[in-house]
């Protein structure tokens, strides 16, 4: 199982999915193909002058969070079109599986403040 964080984030990447592959509505997400690097989504810049609370609210929406962890996966995964969501969900959970999933003890400081998928996958790959 897990973390709530985790789970989250889980549920981001797939919902992200289903919007790119035309099965919900579309919240303003865009995406593109690399040649290189595959299928992507555009992360949304925020303005600088947006006061921090009002910053924070917008990090952490479906329109920035959901591309932003759509990007960090493996091509295999993104590039996944025209396929079941059970087929999804399969390759997601195996490659979730070997990516640290710390849940946040009191008392207890990992290397990131974070349980994010997207540090936890860089600072693996560091």
């Amino acid at each position: 199982m897990y973390s709530h964080e985790g789970r989250m984030e889980r549920y981001r990447i797939i919902y992200t999915w289903i919007i790119l592959e035309g099965i919900a509505p579309n919240v303003g997400i865009k995406s593109y193909t690399s040649t290189r690097q595959g299928h992507l989504c555009q992360v949304p810049q925020i303005k600088h002058c947006t006061s921090g609370k009002i910053r924070t609210i917008r990090e952490g929406s479906l329109h920035i969070k959901g591309p932003q962890l759509f990007n960090s996966l493996p091509v295999n995964i993104r590039g996944q079109t025209g396929c079941s969501m059970t087929s999804l969900k399969h390759r997601l959970d195996q490659y979730l599986e070997n990516i640290p999933d710390k849940r946040k003890i009191s008392g207890y400081t990992t290397e990131t403040d974070t349980n994010s998928i997207t540090s936890m996958r860089s600072s693996r790959e560091s």
